[in-house]
């Protein structure tokens, strides 16, 4: 287990790899990523290891989507697809169904639960 490093969840980490989270966890089990010190009793990967892993598998590490600033209020289903970089609304609805993200009508729209979008996004949820 690494300390004092810079480190990432197990979910930049596989936004970064592009891969899910179990592959993650998968590869740092058999050695190929380093865990670091738990946050808040979550999986938290070296971001030294991450480099390095792409580096030595010619894999380009994706960009995380950066946490935003205004926490307080809603989203629609497409602001938060954009925000999450997804290429569909159908994987905003599913990460909904699976708990991931909360939502709920507004004003007669649907929208996502600003916090729990960046619960998700800091690997938080």
């Amino acid at each position: 287990m690494i300390i004092n490093h810079k480190a990432v969840s197990l979910t930049e980490a596989a936004t970064m790899l592009n891969l899910n989270e179990q592959e993650v966890l998968r590869l740092s089990q058999h050695g190929y990523l380093e865990q670091s010190k738990p946050e808040d009793g979550k999986t938290r990967i070296s971001l030294h290891s991450l480099e390095r892993y792409a580096h030595r598998n010619a894999i380009a590490l994706q960009e995380v989507p950066k946490p935003f600033v205004g926490l307080a209020g809603s989203f629609t289903i497409g602001e938060a697809m954009t925000k999450l970089g997804l290429k569909t609304e159908a994987m905003v609805h599913k990460l909904i169904q699976v708990g991931k993200l909360k939502a709920g009508f507004e004003g007669g729209a649907y929208v996502v639960n600003a916090q729990s979008l960046h619960n998700y996004v800091t690997g938080r949820c």
